[in-house]
């Protein structure tokens, strides 16, 4: 994959995604997608959107280098949770009740964080970019309780990606992996025991943001 249109095929057929699905996530028409693939257009502003959308990190695409897997965007999916380093982006860690409103928000810089904590955030994100501590079992045990999440709003959802949503009836929002088979969407509970591990998407939630990365306190 030594061009930027061989590591955008590769990578798009690898995930499972449509010419058409990766234009529409990143943002852009399908047609200047299509040149990018074709060879005709060598770059784009929008390579951080189809970096984001196809998991890898926008230097990969435009430079190659390390292997995909290891400059992924999304590290939620290696069975467990990493140290959170210092360096990257400072992300506010707020209440679950603030990130079930957090798509209500404009304007982040609106917002008064000035007195919470703030984690760095190890891999790429957004500006809207916040973090989560887990509370309860129903991601367990891949998610303990008290380890963070980062969640990003701007990284659209794709099947089996962990994601934060908020539930109409709910005030708090909800920790859950996302699910897409057929015309059906589901909310997925990765607890093995949980008794109810499938909440149906029918327009009774609003998916807030995927998670880019989980860690723990070092």
């Amino acid at each position: 994959m030594d061009t930027l249109r061989n590591r955008l095929i590769e990578t798009r057929r690898r995930i499972g995604l449509t010419q058409a699905q990766v234009a529409r996530r990143s943002g852009m028409s399908q047609a200047a997608y299509q040149k990018l693939e074709s060879g005709r257009s060598l770059s784009s502003r929008k390579l951080p959107s189809i970096a984001r959308t196809l998991n890898v990190t926008a230097e990969w695409l435009e430079a190659g280098g390390d292997n995909p897997s290891q400059s992924q965007v999304d590290r939620t999916d290696a069975g467990n949770v990493s140290p959170i380093t210092s360096g990257g982006r400072s992300v506010p860690e707020i209440s679950w009740v603030q990130a079930g409103e957090w798509t209500e928000v404009e304007n982040v810089e609106d917002i008064n964080l000035s007195e919470v904590r703030h984690w760095p955030c190890p891999v790429s994100c957004s500006a809207r970019t916040f973090a989560l501590r887990v509370e309860g079992d129903s991601m367990a045990p891949t998610f303990p309780p008290g380890s963070i999440i980062f969640v990003d709003p701007e990284v659209p959802p794709i099947s089996g990606k962990k994601v934060v949503a908020k539930l109409v009836d709910e005030s708090k929002a909800t920790f859950k992996q996302y699910i897409e088979d057929g015309d059906s969407k589901l909310l997925k509970a990765m607890n093995p025991n949980w008794p109810e591990p499938y909440v149906p998407i029918n327009g009774n939630c609003v998916i807030i943001g995927t998670v880019v990365f989980a860690g723990t306190e070092v």
